[in-house]
């Protein structure tokens, strides 16, 4: 009855998940050197989904925008990400560059916003239309 018990050392019993988690570690860590603070940027901007569907909302009333693009749909997480965030003063002044589709094309929206307590008040927005015709149509000024 005398049985022989051998004892692994640490490394032995535990390279099989600390391998993976380390390489995942790294991944998750050069990706966020790489971007810097563009993911807050844009993390910030689907947590206030008032910014975009506002500013939608007040383009969707353009007459002109509407015959060219057609019935707009929803900003969603690509459409975003086609475009560029930019906060200044404190993150209470957006700037922001957004993808905008419609049934007959698309387009870019520009917003320069103020942030004045939990609503935002819009400074300018403009779409730009690049085909058929390059095309700025100026929404709010």
């Amino acid at each position: 009855m005398n049985e022989l018990i051998v004892n692994r050392n640490w490394w032995e019993r535990n390279w099989k998940w600390l391998l993976p988690s380390i390489g995942i570690l790294a991944c998750i860590s050069v990706f966020f050197i790489i971007t810097g603070n563009a993911t807050h940027r844009y993390v910030s901007v689907l947590a206030q989904p008032a910014l975009t569907n506002n500013a939608l909302e007040i383009v969707k009333k353009n007459n002109r925008v509407v015959e060219k693009l057609g019935e707009l749909s929803p900003v969603d997480f690509f459409l975003l990400l086609e475009g560029d965030v930019t906060y200044s003063n404190n993150n209470t002044i957006v700037a922001l560059t957004v993808g905008i589709r419609g049934t007959k094309g698309k387009a870019k929206m520009d917003i320069l916003a103020h942030k004045n307590g939990l609503n935002w008040n819009y400074q300018k927005i403009t779409v730009r239309i690049k085909k058929p015709i390059k095309e700025t149509i100026i929404v709010l000024e």
